[in-house]
């Protein structure tokens, strides 16, 4: 694999997990790395992740970023670490009202008033953003679960200025089903994704997800205790999952162990390779 992959994630180990998600994105990249590939990782900086014990460190090229979102121009900036013990090294994306502190089995019940929604559509505006500030265009970028599935909703939206992001492909991994990734077209109108939602919206409402495996050019469902992709048909994915069934695929992780780990990293890299 010679190709440049941005991958982002909510959580990765020892930073922060509440479930599968958060060993996979070490373990994942980790893989990619130790194999010579430009592999970037992204994440939230959330308010419970020490600076001292972690050692980050300012990017001064992202450090006061200039950004889109809810129709105002916004700072935003990233810090650096290396997961302990790998050649992993993750961006981390602050923002104090955001990503406040709040308990490790928490990160999806955000204090106070700010939503998921608001939440992960900055992240994902400042995920590409940062590619601007970085000089760095991938050729894929890797969206981890429902928590990113919003950036396919803002790439295919026109807001922000698409120089890095012609041309680059989308791939949605899946690892789990919740209903937190359904926003009403309210709360899309908050973002600034109202226009793009309501094309895929059904009702008042809109998955994300549903409108991610519509928009991405590749969709893996990683199946772990029970049939991922079976749970989403139950739950109303049937028609959008039949309609694109030509780029979905699903892996059986049966453990978590390092050697299950670089099957599902090389099942991935397949799946990269051809795009």
């Amino acid at each position: 694999m010679s190709k440049r992959i941005y991958f982002l994630t909510s959580e990765i180990v020892p930073f922060a997990e509440s479930y599968l998600l958060a060993p996979y994105s070490k373990e994942v990249p980790n893989v990619f790395i130790e194999n010579g590939v430009d592999f970037r990782v992204m994440m939230p900086k959330y308010g419970f992740i020490s600076e001292r014990r972690y050692i980050l460190r300012e990017v001064i090229r992202l450090r006061d970023m200039k950004l889109k979102f809810q129709g105002e121009e916004v700072d935003a900036s990233v810090k650096s670490a290396f997961v302990p013990n790998t050649k992993v090294q993750v961006y981390f994306l602050e923002n104090e009202e955001y990503y406040k502190p709040t308990g490790k089995n928490e990160l999806y019940s955000p204090e106070g008033d700010v939503s998921n929604s608001v939440r992960f559509g900055y992240f994902a505006s400042a995920a590409l953003t940062t590619l601007n500030y970085l000089r760095w265009k991938p050729d894929i970028i890797v969206c981890n679960d429902w928590q990113m599935s919003l950036l396919s909703l803002l790439l295919e939206s026109g807001l922000l200025d698409d120089q890095y992001f012609e041309g680059v492909k989308l791939v949605q991994i899946l690892m789990s089903k919740s209903d937190k990734s359904k926003y009403s077209l309210d709360q899309y109108e908050q973002i600034g994704l109202k226009d793009v939602a309501e094309e895929f919206a059904e009702d008042d409402s809109l998955d994300a997800v549903k409108a991610s495996i519509q928009l991405s050019d590749r969709v893996l469902f990683v199946n772990h205790d029970g049939d991922l992709k079976k749970e989403y048909e139950d739950n109303g994915f049937e028609k959008v999952l039949n309609d694109n069934e030509d780029k979905i695929q699903s892996f059986d992780l049966e453990n978590t162990n390092q050697e299950d780990w670089e099957k599902l990293a090389n099942e991935i890299d397949g799946i990269l390779e051809e795009l």
